[in-house]
């Protein structure tokens, strides 16, 4: 039959280990819950991130066809009464009015998803959201300036609204878009999104706007 002292030895031995085993338990516990903390928020901020690019091409997209001439399809109706009662240049002046406040309407609500797409972000990366989409937000400001700038002018009262008024075209020149070249603020409004993006990458796991993936994740 084994001694008191080495039954003692034996019970202390497994208090020991299970005391060990349970503190290795504990240990293990609290790594893993950091680690899939960590998972979690790196997850969260890839999916802010995704849709925070998103929205900006979106209303990248949008700054631009806001500043458009307005398209037949978007003309206003007359009827005959208001055709009678109404001057050319006042159904003209009336349909540039409804057509780009229209236009303002919508772009409104695609720049509200992208606020509330780089507040998203910001909550889990910080000010760096904002910081580096300043420049992109002061042309997305820019363009829809201009358009309002247009609607001012259109409702002036003193002058006779006309499209073929030199300041009114003067304005036109400003706010349309262009294809060619000289279109600055299309430009630059592409080019400071794109900028936007890059500062970015890291966090949707590339290293290039084309879509090359890094080899570690960096959250």
């Amino acid at each position: 039959m084994p001694s008191p002292e080495l039954i003692a030895w034996i019970t202390l031995s497994k208090e020991i280990l299970l005391g060990l085993a349970a503190l290795v338990a504990i240990v293990v516990g609290v790594y893993g819950i950091r680690a899939w903390k960590r998972d979690l928020v790196g997850k969260e901020v890839y999916i802010a991130t995704k849709k925070l690019v998103k929205e900006s091409h979106i209303i990248s997209k949008a700054a631009v066809s806001l500043r458009d001439p307005t398209y037949r399809s978007e003309e206003r109706h007359f009827t005959q009464e208001e055709v009678l009662h109404s001057t050319e240049l006042e159904r003209w002046s009336r349909n540039e009015s409804k057509v780009y406040n229209l236009r303002i309407d919508k772009f409104i609500d695609i720049q509200e998803n992208y606020s509330l797409a780089k507040l998203d972000l910001r909550i889990l990366i910080g000010s760096k959201a904002y910081e580096k989409f300043l420049p992109f937000d002061r042309l997305i400001a820019e363009s829809l300036n201009l358009v309002i700038f247009y609607l001012e002018l259109i409702h002036d009262e003193n002058y006779v609204s006309s499209p073929e008024l030199p300041i009114i075209i003067d304005a036109q020149k400003a706010m349309y878009p262009s294809s060619n070249l000289d279109d600055e603020l299309t430009a630059n409004l592409h080019d400071a999104r794109e900028e936007a993006e890059k500062s970015l990458l890291k966090y949707l796991h590339r290293n290039s706007i084309r879509g090359y993936r890094v080899l570690h994740k960096t959250y």
